[in-house]
C-alpha cells in the first residue's frame, strides 16, 4: 500500500493542548476526511502537513518527503485551502492568475480560466471586494489549476450556501476520479464528506480515535431508538452513544451488539461523530 501522508509519533505541543498522531495514514488516490470537534486539532494537523507549523516530535513524510514546505517539487505537487490562507487582496483573479505562473511551472493558465467560468466568478473583481463563498471558488480553482497530486483543504464548505457547497463537492469528487490523486479535507459538515471520502479519521482532543474506511464505519454502526422505560433492558456496556428527548432515546449500537428485540436504522456520518463524541451519559 502506498501511502500520500505517513505520520508516526507525530507531536505539537500548544500551552496545555497536545496534538498526538500515534499512527496516521492517507493512502494514495483516496479521499480522506478529517472529523472532530473544534480545538480537536484538525487545523494544527494540516498546518503540520503543511510545513506551516514545526513538530515537537515523531515523523511525517508527505509525498515522500519529510522536509515539508522548503522543497519546490513538494510544494509544486500540493494543492492547499486554509483559512488564512495570504492571498492578495488588492488583485482580481485574472491578475492572481499571471503572479501564479510563475510561482509554478505547471500552471495552467486554461484550466483556471474553465475554473473560473465554472464557479460563475468576475475575473476582474478584486480579492478583497469578493464574498466568502467567491473567496473559497477562488483558493479552490487555484489549487486545482497547477496539476497538483494532493490537495489538503481546511473547512473548503464551512459558511457557503448549499448550491455552493454542492458546486464544489462535484468539483472535488471529478478531480479525485484520477488513481493518482489524493485529497485529505477537513469539515463540519459531515455530509459533504460522506458524499466524498473513502475513509474517515476522527480526532478527539488531539488523539485519533478511529481511523476507518467510510463505507465499513456507516455498515458497522446502527442508530437504536427506544423508549425511555426500555433502556434498562440494554446492555450499557454495548451502547456507545446516547441521545434522549422527551419521547424516546436514541442509541448507537454495533449491530452485532444489537439485542433481538430492538429495532434498528442505519445511520449518518454526522449522527456516528455526535453520538461517539456523546458517548454513554448516563448521569
Amino acid at each position: 500500500m502506498e501511502y500520500a501522508i505517513a505520520c508516526s509519533q507525530l507531536v505539537k505541543q500548544y500551552g496545555r493542548f497536545s496534538l498526538e498522531l500515534s499512527d496516521f495514514h492517507v493512502q494514495k488516490g483516496t479521499v480522506h476526511g478529517l472529523v472532530g470537534a473544534n480545538g480537536s486539532g484538525k487545523t494544527t494537523t494540516l498546518k503540520l502537513l503543511l510545513g506551516l507549523l514545526r513538530k515537537d516530535g515523531g515523523d511525517c513524510v508527505v509525498l515522500g518527503s519529510e522536509n515539508i514546505g522548503s522543497e519546490n517539487r513538494l510544494r509544486e505537487q500540493i494543492g492547499f485551502m486554509i483559512e488564512e490562507a495570504s492571498v492578495p487582496s488588492l488583485l482580481n483573479p485574472k491578475q492572481l492568475g499571471r503572479v501564479l505562473s510563475h510561482c509554478y511551472s505547471g500552471w495552467d493558465a486554461v484550466q483556471f480560466g474553465n475554473l473560473l467560468d465554472a464557479f460563475h466568478l468576475d475575473a476582474d473583481k478584486p480579492y478583497h471586494k469578493c464574498s466568502r463563498g467567491m473567496k473559497v471558488k477562488i483558493q479552490l480553482a487555484i489549487a486545482l489549476s497547477h496539476q497538483a497530486s494532493l490537495l489538503i483543504l481546511d473547512e473548503p464548505t464551512s459558511g457557503l450556501d448549499p448550491l455552493a457547497r454542492d458546486e464544489i463537492v462535484t468539483m472535488l469528487s471529478e478531480y479525485s476520479r484520477r488513481s493518482d490523486r489524493t485529497i485529505l479535507i477537513s469539515s463540519h459538515i459531515t455530509s459533504d464528506l460522506e458524499k466524498l471520502c473513502d475513509y474517515v479519521t476522527f480526532l478527539e482532543m488531539g488523539k485519533i480515535r478511529f481511523t476507518q474506511e467510510k463505507d465499513t464505519l456507516l455498515d458497522e454502526y446502527r442508530l437504536v431508538q427506544t423508549t425511555h422505560a426500555r433502556l434498562a433492558d440494554f446492555d450499557r456496556s454495548a451502547i456507545l452513544g446516547k441521545r434522549e428527548n422527551a419521547f424516546n432515546v436514541e442509541l448507537l449500537m454495533q449491530r452485532k451488539h444489537i439485542p433481538d428485540f430492538a429495532q434498528s436504522q442505519r445511520c449518518t456520518l454526522e449522527d456516528v461523530i455526535i453520538l461517539l463524541s456523546k458517548g454513554g451519559d448516563w448521569t
